[in-house]
């Protein structure tokens, strides 16, 4: 659908229609379809300025109710982005249902039916949540129905995520990478963060041998000193642009720009598992490291941001375990020779 073939102050939204008349204030979403009566008539009060009329009590209007909310509107446009997928998906199937009579084995049995994929069966049933709570905000829940979605047990995790490059991969990554590619590689590794905020530094964010920014997700704030290996790194790369991570002209580059480039390195590599590794594993990697240096829960959490010790266990494995395991038999080895000695 083209701009031109929509009447005059209608655009597309999210896979709905808008009418926006901005000398009047108007901004209203329009479900009925392009083309139809009710479209037309919609239209036409729309152009007099009158108000719509309220509208039926079923998720297709919660779900534009959602939209135009201040909580949907403050998400990050990754969020949002992934909302509105899932969001889709539940107006295709209980788009003219009332939300009063979805109870939670409706739910559940939405989480069980996309079992096969688990994280899209949880991120569903996170999205419901949501929906479910803004529907009692505006009068389509009643207080005593509860949530419907609070409470589902949601699929666990089947592995301990995403594995850490082994060192032999490690070793003819550096050796094989662009310089782009060893940049990345080098910034996941030096501050523990996630791709998406590597590609986000910016070179007025390095000060005074510490990296000061906020973590795109929970916008938790940190300041991290430098490794001196990423200090050295760095001091080698040419400042092409605002951020660190460029492209030929300065610009800031995109995750799949970055991903393709990482992909074509490692597709070109000996090692017959090397394409199985993905960036994100180099967080877990520098999890990993500072286990092994010696460090505690908190004094991990400093560097990666990571909320809780729940995702430590994640991203920590094994590691962490013995590291932790190792200290505090120390610590009682410790404690029994100086009873030896009193």
């Amino acid at each position: 659908m083209t701009r031109k073939s929509l009447p005059k102050y209608v655009y597309e939204d999210r896979g709905y229609l808008r009418f926006i008349r901005r000398s009047r204030g108007q901004s209203v979403m329009m479900k009925e379809e392009l083309g139809t009566p009710e479209f037309a008539d919609h239209y036409s009060q729309l152009l007099k300025g009158r108000e719509p009329t309220p509208t039926k009590r079923n998720f297709e209007a919660l779900i534009l109710s959602y939209f135009e909310s201040n909580a949907y509107k403050k998400l990050k446009p990754r969020t949002k982005a992934d909302y509105r997928k899932y969001i889709g998906h539940i107006r295709v199937i209980w788009g003219t249902k009332d939300p009063q009579k979805i109870e939670t084995h409706h739910i559940y049995e939405l989480h069980r039916a996309n079992a096969e994929h688990w994280r899209q069966a949880n991120y569903l049933v996170q999205v419901m949540v949501v929906l479910m709570k803004h529907a009692r905000l505006i009068g389509f829940l009643k207080k005593e129905h509860g949530n419907p979605a609070k409470g589902i047990p949601l699929f666990k995790q089947q592995s301990e995520g995403w594995e850490p490059w082994p060192d032999d991969v490690r070793e003819e990554f550096e050796k094989m990478a662009t310089s782009r590619a060893r940049l990345v590689y080098e910034l996941c590794v030096g501050t523990g963060q996630r791709i998406g905020d590597v590609l986000k530094m910016r070179w007025d964010h390095f000060q005074d041998g510490a990296y000061d920014f906020t973590q795109g997700k929970g916008e938790k704030r940190l300041w991290i000193p430098l490794t001196h290996r990423l200090t050295d790194h760095l001091a080698s790369i040419e400042k092409n642009g605002l951020t660190v991570i460029t492209d030929k002209q300065g610009r800031p580059v995109s995750y799949r720009t970055i991903a393709d480039e990482m992909r074509k390195v490692k597709a070109n590599m000996e090692h017959s598992g090397a394409a199985t590794y993905v960036t994100h594993g180099l967080r877990k990697n520098a999890t990993i490291e500072l286990y092994q240096s010696g460090c505690d829960d908190e004094m991990v959490k400093a560097v990666t941001g990571h909320s809780g010790v729940e995702m430590l266990k994640k991203y920590g494995g094994r590691i962490r375990q013995r590291e932790l395991a190792t200290r505090a038999q120390d610590a009682r080895n410790r404690f029994e020779q100086n009873k030896k000695k009193t």
